[in-house]
C-alpha cells in the first residue's frame, strides 16, 4: 500500500505516478493536523500501467481543507473511502483524457457543508461512474458535474432511465428509484449517452477508405461537400462526418458485443471484397445482395472477428444528403442515419442547433434494400461466409469435442468400455489432487450458421459429475462454486446443465478421495468446433 501525508510542514503539492509501486494498486492520503489550505495531489500513469488505483483520503478530526486531485491521461481511480471528514471540506477530482473516475455513496454521504466537485476535463474524453450499490439516494447534498462534454461518459451502475431536471442530473432504476443525482448546471443531456444502460455504435474506424470520383480517401479526410460513390454507381455528396473516440477500460462488459470493432479480413466476403482489411462497428450495417446485415451477425472467428483486445479506437460515420449504401474498402455499406443518436458522436455540437440536422423516422427505403438481422436471409449469408472461410484458411469445423481429463500434467484419455451414451470415465491415480475436464471450446456464435450474439466459449456441456472409490459412488454438485471454469447453469428440457469452457478444474478438495478413483462424466451436450490450421499449431509450437 502506497501512502502519501500531506502535514503541516509537507509541501501542498505531491505527486504520484503508478509505475512508483506498480504491483500496488491502492494510494493513501492523508491530510494531517494543522495541514490547513488547499492540498493538490497529481495522479499520473507515464507506462500506461493497467488495472485502477484505489484512492484512500483522510482527513484529520476538526480541519477544513481543500483539496484537488488531478486524475491525468490514461489513468484509472476508483474512490474507496473518505475518512474523518467534518464539515467544510472542499473535494475536488479533475480528469484529463481517457480518464476514469469512479465513486460509491460511502464517498459522498458527506451532508450539505461539504462540497464534492467533478471535473470532466477541458480537452479529450473521460468517463466517471457512479455506482449506487442498489441503495436509494437521500442525500442532502449532491457532487457537482461541470465541463461535460460530448463523448464524455456518465455510467450510473443500475440506471435504466435519466431526466435532466431544473439543472440535476438524475438516474432511476427499473422500479424508479433513484440510483444517481447529480448538480449539472448548464449540461446539454443530449451528449450523455444513456439508452437503458446500453451503449450503441455505428461508424467506420480511422483509417477505412471509401470510394470517391477521385480515387479512395479516407474516411477522416472526407469533409462536407465532397462526392463519394454509391454502391448502384451513381455519386452521393457528404452531408457531415461524425466520430467518436473509445477505451476499452470504460465499455461495461454487457456492452462489449455492441462496442468493440469488427475486423472483417480481405476476401473474407468475395474475391477482393473487401480489398483490403476493414474493420467496422458491431451495428454498422453491411449490404449483401439486397439485405443490410449488422456486422456483429456475420462474426465467425476466423476472416471476421471482434476486436476485443483493442485499448482504444476511433470511429467515423459518413452522413451524405440523401441516405444511400456507399463503398468502404470495396465493401457496400450504409451511410449514416440519426436515429436520434448523433449525439453520441464528440463533434455532435457542430450540428446541434442547426434543423437541417435531425433526427429521422427511420433508414429512407431503397428499392431493393432490407433490414435483416436474424432469420433465413443472415443464416444463409452466414453459411457462405463460413464455407469461404474454411476455403481461405484451411481451418476445418468438428464435432469431436476431444474430451478428456487432466492430473498432475498428464492427460487421461476416457476408459474404452460402454456405460451409456453421453458418460464418460477416467481413472484417477492415487492422490490425484485437482482433476482439470479439458476439451475443445468454441465462441457460440462463430460457428454456427444462425445469427448468434453469444459470445460464451463452451467445451462440453455437463449435466452430472460423480467419482467412485473404494468407499463406493459420490455425486458432485454440478453447481458447487469451487469448480471453476464452467458458465451458468441453463435449463435443457428439464435437465439443469453447465457448460464447460474448455478448461473446467474439479479441485482435489471437492473429490477428497485419497485412493484411486473413476472420475464419470455426463455429457448432456457437445457443440461444433474449430480445428486449429497449421500455420495457428507453428505459432505454438515456436
Amino acid at each position: 500500500m502506497a501512502t502519501i501525508d500531506f502535514t503541516l510542514l509537507g509541501a501542498s503539492t505531491q505527486n504520484y505516478d503508478q509505475n512508483q509501486d506498480p504491483n500496488d494498486s491502492v494510494l493513501d492520503v492523508s491530510v494531517g493536523a494543522g495541514a490547513i489550505g488547499t492540498k493538490t495531489l497529481n495522479i499520473t500513469n507515464v507506462d500506461d500501467l493497467p488495472g485502477a488505483l484505489t484512492l484512500n483520503q483522510t482527513v484529520a478530526l476538526g480541519l477544513v481543507t481543500t483539496q484537488n486531485v488531478n486524475i491525468g491521461e490514461n489513468v484509472d481511480v476508483v474512490m474507496g473511502g473518505l475518512a474523518g471528514v467534518n464539515i467544510g471540506n472542499t473535494f475536488n477530482y479533475n480528469l484529463s483524457d481517457n480518464s476514469s473516475f469512479t465513486m460509491s455513496p460511502a464517498a459522498i454521504n458527506l451532508g450539505a457543508l461539504n462540497t464534492v466537485n467533478i471535473d470532466m476535463g477541458d480537452t479529450g474524453t473521460s468517463t466517471f461512474t457512479f455506482d449506487s450499490g442498489g441503495l436509494t439516494l437521500d442525500l442532502s447534498g449532491f457532487p457537482n458535474l461541470t465541463n461535460i462534454s460530448a463523448g464524455d461518459q456518465i455510467n450510473v451502475v443500475g440506471a435504466t432511465s435519466g431526466e435532466y431536471v431544473n439543472g440535476d442530473l438524475i438516474f432511476r432504476d427499473a422500479n424508479g428509484l433513484t440510483v444517481g443525482r447529480f448538480n449539472a448546471d448548464g449540461l446539454d443531456p443530449t451528449q450523455v449517452v444513456f439508452n437503458g444502460g446500453s451503449m450503441t455504435y455505428a461508424c467506420f474506424l480511422k483509417g477505412t477508405h471509401i470510394a470517391t470520383p477521385e480515387g479512395e480517401k479516407t474516411v477522416e479526410s472526407l469533409v462536407a461537400g465532397d462526392k463519394v460513390i454509391t454502391a448502384s454507381g451513381g455519386v452521393a455528396t457528404v452531408k457531415w462526418l461524425g466520430h467518436r473516440t473509445l477505451y476499452k477500460n470504460r465499455i461495461p462488459a454487457k456492452d462489449a458485443v455492441r462496442a468493440f470493432p469488427i475486423l472483417i479480413k480481405k476476401d473474407a466476403i468475395a474475391d477482393n471484397v473487401p480489398h483490403a482489411d476493414l474493420v467496422v462497428s458491431p451495428g454498422h450495417h453491411l449490404e449483401f445482395n439486397g439485405a443490410l446485415v449488422p456486422a456483429m451477425m456475420l462474426v465467425n472467428g476466423q476472416t471476421i472477428v471482434q476486436q476485443f483486445d483493442r485499448r482504444s479506437f476511433e470511429y467515423f460515420h459518413v452522413e451524405l444528403e440523401q441516405f444511400d449504401i456507399i463503398l468502404a474498402e470495396g465493401v457496400p455499406a450504409e451511410s449514416y442515419v440519426d436515429m436520434g443518436n448523433r449525439s453520441m458522436f464528440q463533434n455532435a455540437d457542430e450540428v446541434a442547433m442547426n434543423p437541417d440536422f435531425g433526427p429521422s423516422e427511420g433508414r429512407p427505403n431503397i428499392e431493393g434494400i432490407v433490414i435483416a438481422r436474424e432469420g433465413a436471409v443472415v443464416e444463409a449469408i452466414r453459411k457462405q461466409l463460413l464455407a469461404r472461410a474454411e476455403l481461405l484458411t484451411g481451418a476445418q469445423r468438428t464435432t469431436d469435442a476431444a474430451l478428456c481429463v487432466e492430473v498432475n500434467g498428464r492427460i487421461i484419455q476416457a476408459t474404452p468400455e460402454f456405460v451409456k451414451e453421453g458418460v464418460y470415465r477416467f481413472e484417477l491415480p492415487e492422490n490425484a489432487g485437482d482433476v482439470r475436464i479439458v476439451s475443445r471450446s468454441s465462441l457460440v456464435r462463430d460457428v454456427t450458421h444462425l445469427a448468434r450474439r453469444d459470445i460464451r466459449r463452451v467445451g462440453v456441456g455437463l449435466s452430472a459429475i460423480a467419482f467412485t472409490d473404494s468407499n463406493g459412488r459420490h455425486d458432485i454438485d454440478l453447481m458447487d462454486s469451487r469448480i471453476s471454469g464452467m458458465n451458468q447453469p441453463q435449463d435443457v428440457k428439464g435437465t439443469a446443465m453447465r457448460w464447460t469452457t474448455g478448461s473446467a478444474v474439479i479441485p482435489a478438495g471437492v473429490i477428497q478421495s485419497a485412493g484411486k478413483a473413476t472420475l464419470e462424466l455426463t455429457v448432456l451436450r457437445t457443440y461444433t468446433y474449430w480445428l486449429e490450421t497449421a500455420s495457428e499449431k507453428a505459432v505454438k509450437a515456436a
